[in-house]
């Protein structure tokens, strides 16, 4: 016959080393969780500037992955950008990819592109065509540009280097 045994718990009662960690762990988690939450809203200029550099990288993105050449259209006086596709011998707005829809600029933020705004081209004798100067060619060598928004609170400028690559130039009032 199994003998019974019977324990009796004679340590002292409390929390171990580790649940101090995980408590303290999870307080930090919280904490660094305020402190994102707390931190000041980016003004318009920075937020459209952020936003503008994002699309720019995603529309060479797609020119490469399509194949198909992707360029930018800015109108409205500067208040608004739009992509466009070139399919079929003509530019068409890209209204098929969410992150490269038209945008309208916040506030009084107005983009400036000198020599990228919409061409009107009438070569061939009948309607005018749409065609954005600025484009992202689909084998990734895309000529360099300037991008510069502007507000009251100064500007931001955007330059695309043939390799890619953004710098973001940062300036006071314009």
């Amino acid at each position: 016959m199994p003998h019974a045994r019977h324990h009796s718990w004679t340590g002292q009662t409390g929390l171990s080393l580790i649940e101090i960690m995980v408590g303290i762990s999870i307080m930090a988690i919280v904490a660094f969780a305020v402190t994102l939450s707390m931190q000041p809203a980016a003004n318009p200029l920075d937020r459209e500037a952020d936003r503008l550099a994002v699309r720019l990288n995603q529309a060479a993105a797609e020119a490469i992955a399509t194949g198909v050449p992707v360029g930018l259209g800015v109108g409205e006086g500067g208040t608004r950008y739009t992509f466009y596709r070139y399919v079929d011998r003509r530019w068409w707005p890209l209204r098929d990819h969410p992150a490269l829809d038209g945008h309208i600029l916040d506030g009084d933020v107005r983009l400036d592109v000198t020599g990228g705004a919409i061409v009107r081209n009438t070569e061939d004798g009948g309607a005018p065509r749409e065609i954005p100067a600025i484009w992202f060619d689909p084998a990734g060598v895309t000529d360099p540009f300037v991008l510069r928004l502007e507000s009251a609170g100064g500007w931001r400028e955007l330059a695309w280097s043939g390799g890619g690559t953004i710098e973001r130039i940062e300036g006071g009032r314009s």
